[in-house]
């Protein structure tokens, strides 16, 4: 599923908050369509609030921010990919400014990757040095 991350960040929230922020992006799941298609009003009879100012003030927490970027991250990763199909599909017809641009996105990436492995491996370090504090 593409959007995996941000499903199992929802599940650890409240289902009205849950079903507010599926609705604010149009998250589609097979069993929600009626809640995205909801107005207002609707979705606050279906959710039994009086206001929407409940959620609007949840807009201002960390928990909401942590889900935002989690699906902006997986909105940001979809269209990387779409672009990087179109950029790769006119590189491979000999567009010279598509083959310029794939080399970059690969370098680019490539770099992105090994910054990746350090930081990980730079975690895996820490959580180690944390070990030999333990006393048996």
């Amino acid at each position: 599923m593409r959007n995996q991350g941000i499903h199992k960040a929802l599940e650890k929230v409240d289902w009205r908050k849950r079903a507010y922020f599926m609705r604010k992006f149009q998250i589609r799941t097979p069993k929600n369509a009626h809640i995205l298609a909801m107005s207002d009003e609707e979705f606050l009879k279906w959710a039994d609030r009086k206001s929407m100012i409940v959620f609007h003030n949840w807009e201002q927490t960390d928990e909401y921010f942590e889900l935002y970027m989690i699906y902006m991250r997986g909105k940001m990763q979809r269209d990387l990919e779409t672009v990087y199909d179109v950029v790769s599909e006119k590189a491979k017809q000999g567009d010279e400014k598509a083959v310029k641009l794939f080399l970059q996105l690969h370098k680019d990436m490539t770099q992105l990757q090994k910054a990746i492995n350090r930081t990980q491996t730079k975690q895996e370090e820490v959580q180690e040095d944390d070990d030999d504090d333990l006393e048996i």
